[in-house]
């Protein structure tokens, strides 16, 4: 939506490009991270270990992976419906966020440009 909002005020083409059901891992250039003179292992997202900065959250566990692995299934599968049901369609991109609209004096000018 923003693509075609960006592609209409620029007068340009614009290149869309989304990150879709893989945003549960993180790489990090240290393996550990200190704070406070306390060193634990990096956070390395929801698929590996918690965010919380202690001991038990940053123990990698397996089952975060499988659950993160049927979160990322179901996202697919949701973008798969969209886009097969025309729902994806940018003629349709009103339709997108009627309910922002409903609610917000922005939304509302959003509209108009969108």
């Amino acid at each position: 939506q923003m693509g075609a909002v960006l592609t209409y005020a620029a007068s340009v083409p614009v290149v869309k490009v989304g990150r879709i059901a893989g945003q549960y891992s993180k790489p990090r250039s240290r393996s550990t991270e200190t704070r406070d003179g306390v060193t634990l292992p990096s956070y390395r997202g929801d698929s590996v270990n918690g965010f919380g900065f202690d001991e038990k959250a940053r123990v990698p566990d397996p089952e975060r992976l499988k659950r993160m692995y049927h979160a990322s299934a179901a996202t697919l599968n949701l973008v798969r419906a969209f886009t097969t049901g025309g729902y994806a369609d940018l003629r349709q991109v009103h339709a997108w966020n009627q309910d922002f609209v409903k609610s917000s004096p922005s939304g509302q000018r959003y509209e108009q440009l969108a």
